[in-house]
């Protein structure tokens, strides 16, 4: 899959603005440390954003860039079918303890929590598949 070295860094960039705008909002409610997660994964975004204007700062803007090549794309699928079904486990568990009265707090601490633990669980079986496979 190819995409333009630009549409790239917008992504990046988009992502790294509304990770770093939840979590701000979060840390101004004072509920909790679900701010911490957030600020961690503007910070790692942010790191993505920097460590992708150098390595590509001789090339053009419109000039392509291999997103994924065919032989990784079936690693790819397989993380994300694993952090799909954690995400979808974590969020059936945080149901549940929320309706039966085990989890305090708002449910949507509770979804920004799966989504950012199963992003990172898609991390982690990339870097597992990338040393095994």
């Amino acid at each position: 899959m190819r995409l333009k070295k630009w549409v790239i860094l917008l992504f990046y960039v988009y992502l790294f603005g509304a990770f770093a705008y939840l979590s701000y909002l979060e840390f101004m409610d004072d509920r909790g440390i679900m701010w911490i997660l957030l600020a961690v994964a503007a910070i790692g975004l942010g790191y993505q954003i920097i460590d992708f204007l150098i390595r590509k700062k001789g090339d053009r803007w419109n000039s392509s860039y291999v997103v994924a090549d065919d032989r990784i794309f079936r690693k790819i699928l397989i993380s994300l079918a694993l952090s799909y079904v954690f995400i979808l486990a974590f969020l059936l568990i945080g149901t549940i303890g929320l309706y039966n009265g085990f989890i305090a707090g708002h449910p949507i601490n509770v979804m920004v929590a799966a989504i950012i633990l199963s992003l990172l669980i898609f991390m982690l079986s990339q870097i597992v598949q990338r040393f095994i496979g």
